[in-house]
């Protein structure tokens, strides 16, 4: 029997596999690798968070990145470099995550990598009497598993799109496994690139766990923030927190087909991005704002959006507390914003649920990562419009070393 073949089926033996999970957000500011100790019995898993690393794109490699999803004629030659520049970056900067993990004791299994998002189309286009939406990460697999010497799964959104669905909230199954309770529902907000809600209702299956991506989130500040004020990003809302909310501003903004529900169950970037951000500094100009009232503005389209989803879910399932993770729940401006619009409600982070909350997208990566070696589907039709629950991700085979390769 082959090697790798013999490899996976010692996997599939062992009672825990260390596992490495990788993200790269839709902010695209750079990777976060996690690490995990995953077990599996009947259809629980056992998951202990290890450890976690953030490495930061080098300036050339973000703009190569946020040009390739802001570009529509973004060049096939270049999609086909960029996918190979970034699975080598991830490759080698998993192979010295997995050797310092060898150093303390816990022996890497498997990664799984999500990969880079350029595009994002859930709201398919007729063709030929097909139905036809889709997805693309980049981040080439295989050059993962070659740098590591270790299978790869990736590719975690395309089954959920060949059976039908949007591909997103993709994470919501690996959230029931870290976050389900028999004593509380638990609602959970991401603000990362795009703003997302996870609800775990108390005691539930996993096909009772609501999710669905709200709108905004910090890929539009980010562009503002560059464009107005030279910097990466608005450091803890300072920046915005000296502007002024414009309310005629807002109440235009809102007037979009996905913040008002009709638009499917998730968005990226396409939407929300570079031609969005154009719209906003277009309609502030006949307003006459500031550069610091724009984003302060665009924090409360992201607060909106949030509340606007997630406000009458937690008086249903009785929810008094919210989980924030993601760049923005560092940024006091826009917490205090959410604390104002939600009043009542106590805000507290991933971290209170003993998960690291700036890791916790990668620590997802991993466990569906486990559960995709295991055959175990990870898709959930009610939260994504699939026909039926779909295996989350590919596996991918390190090549096999012998003398002559050395």
């Amino acid at each position: 029997m082959p090697d790798n073949i013999m490899r996976l089926l010692n996997l599939l033996k062992k009672n825990n596999m260390v596992i490495v999970g990788l993200n790269s957000g839709t902010s695209a500011d750079g990777l976060d690798l996690a690490a995990i100790k995953f077990g599996l019995k009947g259809k629980k898993c056992s998951i202990n968070f290890l450890s976690g690393r953030e490495v930061p794109y080098a300036p050339t490699l973000r703009k190569e990145i946020i040009g390739a999803i802001s570009d529509k004629e973004y060049r096939l030659d270049n999609m086909i470099r960029l996918d190979r520049r970034l699975g080598i970056f991830f490759g080698e900067e998993a192979r010295k995550f997995c050797a310092y993990l060898s150093r303390t004791g816990h022996k890497p299994d498997l990664v799984a990598s999500h990969g880079q998002t350029i595009r994002h189309l859930p709201r398919g286009i007729v063709i030929n009497g097909k139905v036809l939406s889709g997805t693309l990460q980049l981040g080439h697999p295989e050059s993962i598993s070659t740098q590591t010497g270790l299978p790869v799964v990736a590719d975690f959104r395309q089954g959920d799109i060949a059976a039908g669905g949007e591909g997103a909230p993709i994470t919501t199954y690996a959230m029931w496994q870290l976050f389900s309770s028999k004593s509380e529902s638990r609602l959970l907000i991401n603000i990362g690139g795009i703003a997302n809600y996870f609800l775990v209702p108390r005691g539930g299956s996993p096909e009772t766990i609501l999710a669905r991506d709200c709108g905004p989130g910090n890929s539009l500040l980010d562009i503002i923030t560059k464009k107005f004020f030279h910097r990466d990003y608005d450091v803890g809302g300072k920046i915005a927190s000296g502007g002024r909310i414009s309310m005629r501003l807002l109440s235009l903004l809102l007037n979009d087909n996905f913040l008002m529900g009709k638009g499917g169950v998730s968005t990226g970037r396409e939407r929300f991005g570079s031609d969005f951000a154009e719209k906003a500094i277009k309609l502030s100009s006949r307003l006459e704002l500031s550069g610091k009232d724009i984003l302060a503005t665009l924090t409360e389209l992201t607060v909106i959006s949030i509340v606007s989803s997630v406000g009458n879910l937690a008086n249903e399932y009785g929810v008094r507390k919210i989980y924030l993770f993601g760049g923005g729940a560092k940024n006091r401006f826009l917490v205090r914003r959410l604390e104002a619009n939600l009043p009542g409600m106590k805000f507290e982070t991933a971290a209170d649920l003993n998960y690291d909350s700036d890791y916790l997208e990668a620590t997802c990566y991993a466990v569906m990562g486990g559960l995709t070696v295991h055959g175990i589907p990870t898709g959930l039709p009610g939260v994504t419009g699939s026909r039926y629950m779909a295996v989350g991700g590919r596996i991918v085979l390190p090549p096999v070393m012998n003398k002559r390769n050395l």
